[in-house]
C-alpha cells in the first residue's frame, strides 16, 4: 500500500519532499548527490528537490526548487536548518512525505521506499543512528547535558541517538517536529545558549519520547569507516572534497586538526609509494 501511494501521489500531491543545504563549497556535492539519490533513494518515487543554497551553480528545474540563502558561518548555517524548513512550510504541505538529507549523502545502491518509509508505530518519523550495534548506556550518548539549555536531556534518559544527516517522515508529523525544533532553538538563541550538537541536538530531544523507525550504519555511514564493509550509502569525507584548510577556517577547528590531516595525507601517500 505505501509503495503504491508514492508511484501515484496522492490526488493534487506529489510523493516525497528531499531538503538539501549546499551553502559555501558545499554545493560541490551536489551533482553526485542529485544523480545518486534519484538512482538508488527509493527508486521510482517522484522526488522535489528543495535545494537551500547560495550558490549560483546549482540550476532550478522542474524537479529541483532553488531556495536562496545567506552563508552565516559555522554553526548558524547548521542551526537554521529548521528555520530554512519553516520557510517553506507550504510547499512541502503539498508532499506526502518529506526527508532531509546531509550535503555529502552518497547513495551507492538501492534503498526502497518499504525500508525507509516510517508507520504509524514508529510515529510516522524515521531517523539514523550511528549507535545501534554499541552497547552504550544513555548517559554515553553525546546529547545536550546543559540544564539551560531546550536540548538538555538527563544522563538516564534516552534510547538512542539519532544523526542529523538524515532524518524525515509523513508530512504530518514532519512539519509538527519542525515546529517543535525552531520553538526550542528561538529560545535557546534568546538565552545565547547553542546546544553541543547544534540542530542535532533538538533533534534528539524532540525524538527523545518518540518511536521513531531507526536506521542503521547500513544506511548512512562516514565514508572513511569500514563497518558495515557494503553500505547503501555513505556520508563522503569532506576534507577530500572541500579540503582541510577551509573546514578549519569554517568551524574554527584546532590547528591540531590540521596537523592531523596533513600527517594522514602523509601516510597515505607513503603507503601508495610503498
Amino acid at each position: 500500500m505505501v509503495c503504491l501511494i508514492l508511484k501515484s501521489g496522492s490526488m493534487n500531491k506529489q510523493p516525497v519532499a528531499i531538503l538539501y543545504i549546499a551553502i559555501g563549497k558545499y554545493d560541490q556535492f551536489w551533482n553526485s548527490f542529485l544523480t545518486s539519490c534519484e538512482i538508488n533513494f527509493m527508486p521510482g518515487v517522484l522526488k522535489t528537490y528543495y535545494v537551500f543554497t547560495d550558490s549560483f551553480s546549482i540550476i532550478p528545474s522542474e524537479q529541483v526548487v532553488r531556495i536562496p540563502v545567506q552563508n552565516e558561518g559555522w554553526p548558524r548555517n547548521t542551526l537554521n536548518r529548521f528555520f530554512f524548513f519553516d520557510s517553506i512550510s507550504e510547499k512541502l504541505q503539498q508532499h506526502d512525505y518529506c526527508f532531509f538529507l546531509n550535503a555529502n549523502s552518497y547513495f551507492l545502491k538501492p534503498i526502497m521506499a518499504e525500508e525507509v518509509i516510517p508507520s504509524s508505530e514508529q510515529d510516522y518519523l524515521t531517523g539514523l543512528s550511528w549507535f545501534l550495534d554499541r552497547q552504550d548506556v544513555p548517559a554515553a550518548f553525546p546529547y545536550e547535558r546543559n540544564p539551560a539549555s531546550t536540548a538538555y536531556i538527563p544522563p538516564d534518559k534516552g534510547t538512542a541517538y539519532y544523526q542529523g544527516g538524515f532524518f524525515g517522515g509523513r508530512i504530518t508529523e514532519f512539519l509538527t517536529m519542525k515546529d517543535s525544533i525552531v520553538r526550542q532553538i528561538r529560545l535557546d538563541d534568546a538565552h545565547k545558549i547553542i546546544a553541543v550538537n547544534n540542530d542535532e541536538s533538538h533533534l534528539n530531544k524532540y525524538l527523545l519520547d518518540k518511536h521513531p523507525r531507526c536506521l542503521s550504519l547500513y544506511y548512512g555511514r562516514p565514508q572513511e569507516w569500514d563497518h558495515p564493509s557494503d553500505p547503501a550509502m555513505v556520508f563522503r569525507e569532506k576534507e577530500a572534497v572541500l579540503g582541510p584548510v577551509y573546514l578549519f577556517k569554517l568551524k574554527k577547528k584546532s590547528l591540531g586538526y590540521l596537523f592531523r590531516q596533513w600527517y594522514a595525507g602523509i601516510q597515505s601517500l607513503f603507503v601508495k609509494n610503498n
